[in-house]
């Protein structure tokens, strides 16, 4: 892996060659050369065209090869058909960063562009060399007036880094970020992705919080360990694209079909400490939330307004994103009912208006806010202010006074809610005192607020634990029976399965095959009545959809009957399907039916799915997903995302299933999908939990 440092030359190139150069000038050329010039970039500038000549009075050289002088990096922007061989020169030129704006590669149609991606990626192989893009703005570095784009834009220098796969969320930065620092369009991700951006840009000290806009990841397993590292440190906001359930991968298991690439992307970024955020009209809000606060040490808030219904949408907003509302201490109750009116009860939301017409609107807001923010019991604020007016000349502009109070309460954030036709301006005014976060709408400050929140509580300075492996696990009979499944010729393990997850110390059901009506007779009497019947075929991978299950069998001549019935039954909807007899095995009453499953996912590797079983699993699609293997806290908190924990947890009278247990089998589960990669999905549905532990009572593993 290169080291940290080695994304420098990108980032604080002293040197530049531009190669492909137009020598068009003046509005509509865009020219990389006019462009970098026009920003101040202060380093040197090597503009390369074959015609040669000069561009904006600077010499034009022919080829990279004829600089005579050491260059960091390179930025390419040729016909693409020319790309490979010049990154062929770059390597010869011993230049270790190049970007290639040039479009028509793995993104285009054609099989043409992919020979040539393939092309690039071997002219840089065992190479010191490093490709950002193609297709790419390439680099922005706000803080040396440094960008590599061939179109010109005005951004706010922010100590936030951006990594991103659409120049967009650089060029228009304020939308999305609400400014940059330091950026990096990966484009099509030949080479420099996100991990190696990612540790760039954690230890980089100019940068406080990092951004990524993803589409797509080639190196999730790294990712996923790179981000555990940087997290703790730095917050890091995903907004990640391409979520519909259209990607989902269609698969032969209940679990692989529900554990789309969406979910498992949300999975490794929630186990990895990196805050998703969904609505990209929040980053810039929660960009802005992480620079200006220090901390926030618990979630209790209040709102002081000038409005009841205003403070009740903001009150709401809070509760949506888990933020409780604050209960005021007796002192700081006593100190608002002596400037409210006497027909008023301080509460929270605390309605200032009446109080501020009668004694002073800036005086009441000052004293409330102090007091408020005083208040043990308070963990932050958010005023509520109108922008009815100009700033200039608004009675109502309380702008500087809300920062002295806040710059005397900096271990708490004082927000503002700013609503009217000047908004815009007062929020401009309040990020000027660096204090205050003024924010557009209730929803986004406390989506913020909560988030910043969860970071302080829950991801800073965390020290992820290690996965222990369980004991007691038989991995030679689990390959015995891959082994032996995979010489069969069988795509699907069904009865098998049971074996192999009960050789991981997953408890499954007492079962028994048999091949003949007689021998189901006897079998059943072995087990002891009642017992419940099942197809044993390797074409049968649902049973209960084709009728080849049998519940409540209690005699030797009805188990006789019932595997006559189950398997005429099967053939007859199934004429191709192979049976190999049935399984019969101990039918265990109440309990809990959940699902416990996972797949091989092409990012992330074994991706583990819970949820509620049994026959309503897609149905309900009451589901949580982890990146395998899972601690026990880790599984622990995939039973306690589902709404079907409260079934567990003794919901109505009902007696509470073994969740510990439950969590066991979950990390014995992933420890099973690591430590053998040729199972490309399993599930165990349903999986029985009772108040005494938990019991598989069908399985189904697909071989990869």
């Amino acid at each position: 892996m290169a080291p940290q440092t080695s994304l420098e030359p990108f980032v604080n190139p002293q040197s530049v060659a531009l190669i492909g150069v137009s020598s068009r000038t003046g509005p509509g050329a865009f020219n990389v050369l006019e462009q970098m010039m026009g920003t101040g970039y202060k380093g040197k500038i090597y503009p390369v065209n074959p015609k040669g000549g000069v561009i904006l009075d600077v010499p034009v050289y022919r080829s990279v090869l004829e600089i005579d002088a050491p260059v960091d990096l390179a930025v390419i922007s040729t016909p693409r058909a020319a790309v490979p061989g010049v990154v062929e020169q770059c390597v010869a030129k011993s230049i270790r960063a190049v970007v290639i704006i040039t479009q028509g590669f793995s993104d285009a149609s054609d099989e043409e562009g992919l020979r040539l991606h393939r092309e690039i990626l071997a002219a840089i192989e065992g190479t010191e060399t490093m490709v950002v893009g193609p297709n790419t703005l390439g680099v922005v570095n706000t803080f040396i007036n440094f960008n590599t784009s061939f179109i010109t834009f005005d951004t706010t220098p922010l100590p936030v880094g951006v990594v991103c796969q659409s120049g967009v969320f650089l060029a228009a930065s304020g939308d999305f970020s609400g400014g940059i620092g330091i950026g990096i369009d990966t484009g099509n991700t030949a080479d420099v992705g996100f991990t190696r951006c990612l540790e760039y840009l954690a230890a980089n000290p100019q940068i406080e919080i990092i951004n990524l806009h993803m589409e797509g990841l080639r190196d999730g397993r790294r990712f996923l360990e790179t981000a555990r590292r940087v997290t703790p440190h730095k917050p890091v906001l995903v907004l990640k694209t391409g979520s519909s359930e259209e990607g989902a991968r269609a698969a032969g298991s209940h679990s692989g079909s529900m554990a789309g690439e969406d979910a498992v992307f949300s999975a490794a970024f929630a186990q990895s400490g990196i805050i998703r955020v969904d609505d990209p009209g929040f980053m810039a809000d929660l960009n802005r939330t992480f620079i200006t606060y220090r901390e926030m040490r618990g979630n209790r808030v209040a709102v002081i307004t000038i409005s009841g219904g205003a403070g009740i949408m903001a009150v709401d907003a809070a509760g949506k994103y888990g933020l409780q509302t604050a209960r005021f201490s007796p002192k700081a109750m006593t100190a608002l009912e002596e400037v409210f009116p006497h027909w008023m009860h301080p509460d929270n939301p605390a309605d200032i208006w009446p109080a501020g017409m009668a004694k002073g609107y800036r005086e009441i807001t000052a004293l409330a806010l102090d007091q408020i923010l005083s208040d043990e019991a308070v963990d932050a604020v958010l005023c509520i202010t109108p922008a009815y007016l100009d700033p200039d000349t608004d009675p109502l502009n309380i702008i500087g006074l809300i920062g002295d109070v806040a710059a005397r309460h900096r271990h708490k954030p004082t927000a503002a809610w700013i609503f009217g036709p000047h908004k815009h301006k007062y929020c401009a005014m309040f990020a000027e005192t660096g204090l205050v976060v003024a924010y557009g709408t209730p929803d986004s400050a406390m989506y913020c607020l909560s988030q910043f929140h969860r970071y302080h509580s829950q991801i800073k300075n965390v020290r992820f634990p290690a996965f222990e492996p369980p004991r007691n696990v038989d991995q030679n009979r689990v390959r015995d029976t891959m082994a032996a499944g995979r010489d069969a010729g069988l795509t699907a393990l069904n009865e098998e399965a049971l074996d192999i997850i009960e050789a991981y110390g997953i408890p499954a059901v007492r079962r028994v095959m048999a091949d003949s009506p007689d021998s189901a007779a006897r079998a059943a009497e072995s087990i002891g009545f009642p017992v419940a019947m099942k197809i044993a075929s390797p074409d049968v991978p649902h049973k209960s959809d084709v009728g080849g299950i049998k519940l409540n069998i209690c005699s030797a001549g009805d188990a006789a009957l019932a595997f006559k019935e189950i398997t005429a039954k099967v053939r007859e909807r199934i004429p191709d399907a192979r049976v190999n007899g049935v399984q019969l095995q101990t039918q265990v009453s109440g309990g809990t039916e959940v699902i416990l499953g996972g797949r091989w996912d092409p990012q992330f590797g074994p991706v583990l799915v819970y949820g509620l079983g049994g026959i309503f699993t897609e149905l309900m699609r009451d589901v949580s997903f982890r990146v395998a293997p899972v601690t026990r806290a880790e599984a622990l908190a995939m039973i306690g995302e589902t709404r079907s924990h409260k079934i567990l947890a003794g919901a109505r009278g009902r007696e509470p299933g073994d969740i510990d247990a439950l969590a066991d089998c979950l990390v014995r589960l992933g420890a099973l999908l690591q430590d053998h990669p040729a199972i490309a999905e399993v599930d165990i549905n349903p999986l029985l939990v009772t108040p005494r532990g938990c019991l598989a009572l069908d399985a189904l593993i697909v071989p990869g």
